[in-house]
């Protein structure tokens, strides 16, 4: 739980920077087969593709100097894994969401 606590705490962190003054950030989580599916989606800019493609790489960063450390995604990504799951994005402009899929633990299943 704390792990994934972390990666939350990223993805809501980055969309919140993005976003502008009276920008929204919708974060939503529900069972879709057997999984469970979290999205954190934002009303921001954005992200280009060229820079999309590079974004889980470690120490790659769009922020200034001491503002980041290009490590949130990367990590997050290795959190999910190791709890099975996959962490995907889409962007466009007015449009960005990060979807994290999880296996769910069904009742009477063991975990």
């Amino acid at each position: 739980g704390g792990e994934l606590n972390q990666v939350w705490s990223n993805l809501v962190e980055n969309a919140l920077d993005a976003i502008q003054q009276g920008g929204e950030v919708v974060v939503s989580a529900r069972c879709e087969n057997n999984r469970v599916v979290v999205r954190v989606v934002d009303n921001g800019p954005g992200i280009p593709p060229d820079v999309e493609k590079k974004i889980f790489d470690p120490f790659f960063t769009t922020k200034a100097v001491g503002e980041g450390t290009g490590l949130g995604l990367d990590i997050s990504r290795r959190i999910v894994r190791t709890h099975d799951g996959v962490i995907e994005v889409d962007s466009r402009p007015g449009r960005t969401e990060f979807r994290v899929m999880l296996p769910a633990v069904l009742p009477g299943t063991d975990a």
